[in-house]
């Protein structure tokens, strides 16, 4: 393999003036540019990216830790993080921490240790003090961490509204709140939605019971097994809200236990993932704007490597999903 050496010295000219052309930082004059070009792409030169960056203080690669690539959201928020980092010139380092005891604190050394340029954390654990001492630049989708580090989320208060309104609308008088246990105390800001989603129904004598899924909301066996319990434990229950994850499996868990939907069984999903809409009916629910969310996160990560002053915190509208479980 060709080294930068053998491309300076077909061209006739030193190692700098080689690596400032192809490189692009510095002046060259046009013909000897032109001479250096030549002679890489007659030795098939490939130039030591690993080794650019390094010069640079920097890696190229950006780190997203979610809990799960098996969850509907994540998954999909993972692909567009990919894509839009990639358009802004970085490549992506995807960090699954589920059922990885160390996961978390690994991504994060290797963060300190200048292996990537940035960190953002979509994750759930209560480790805070990881990331509120580290020096390097991360930014927050749903985690809130109280100020010390920019976070962004999508409008769960107007989303329980959102879902409130439509369950009242539709005559519900006993409605499920499903979660997971570490949205509780509101560390994670999705926790606002069944929050106000509870507060909204019971103003309109709608009961509410909680369920609160000890397995997290990550395992999707314990998603399809919560559900039919729930349709068991609780035969009186006329409507459902829950993510995706959660509301998937109670559709199909009805249509097994001859429960009609939406006639007996109202279901209203939040994050209106693509999966709720190759499923029959169609789910209902409240929407996270995934492209816009992305953009976002991508744009302020972008601007704190850069040194720029970003938002503490940003609020991302939600929109109604129509469909055949909510009528």
């Amino acid at each position: 393999m060709a080294s930068i050496k053998d491309v300076a010295k077909l061209a006739g000219v030193g190692i700098g003036t080689a690596s400032r052309a192809l490189s692009g930082n510095g002046y060259v004059a046009p013909a000897t540019r032109k001479k250096i070009e030549d002679a890489a792409r007659q030795l098939d030169y490939t130039p030591n990216v690993l080794a650019q960056n390094l010069l640079k203080n920097r890696s190229g690669i950006i780190g997203v830790l979610i809990p799960s690539l098996d969850h509907y959201f994540f998954s999909e928020l993972a692909q567009r993080l990919e894509s839009d980092l990639y358009k802004k010139g970085y490549k992506t380092m995807i960090c699954c921490t589920k059922n990885q005891e160390n996961g978390e604190q690994d991504y994060l050394d290797m963060l300190e240790n200048n292996l990537v340029d940035g960190i953002i954390t979509a994750t759930h654990s209560f480790n805070d003090q990881a990331y509120t001492d580290s020096k390097r630049v991360i930014v927050s989708f749903d985690r809130d961490f109280k100020g010390r580090i920019p976070m962004v989320c999508s409008d769960h208060e107007k989303a329980g509204r959102m879902a409130a309104v439509h369950f009242v609308e539709s005559g519900c008088k006993k409605v499920l709140s499903i979660y997971g246990k570490d949205t509780i105390g509101g560390h994670i800001s999705t926790g606002k939605a069944h929050q106000v989603l509870k507060e909204e129904l019971e103003k309109a004598g709608i009961s509410v019971t909680e369920v609160c899924t000890e397995a997290g909301i990550f395992d999707m066996e314990a998603c399809r097994r919560t559900a039919g319990e729930c349709l068991e434990k609780y035969p009186e229950a006329d409507g459902v809200f829950a993510s995706d994850s959660f509301c998937v499996p109670f559709l199909f868990q009805a249509a097994g236990m001859a429960i009609a939907v939406p006639e007996k069984l109202k279901l209203i999903t939040y994050d209106a993932t693509d999966i709720t809409r190759t499923v029959h009916p169609r789910l209902s629910g409240v929407g996270q704007r995934i492209e816009e969310i992305s953009q976002i996160l991508t744009e302020t990560l972008i601007k704190k490597i850069q040194g720029e002053e970003v938002k503490e915190k940003q609020v991302l509208d939600v929109y109604w999903q129509d469909g055949g479980t909510c009528l």
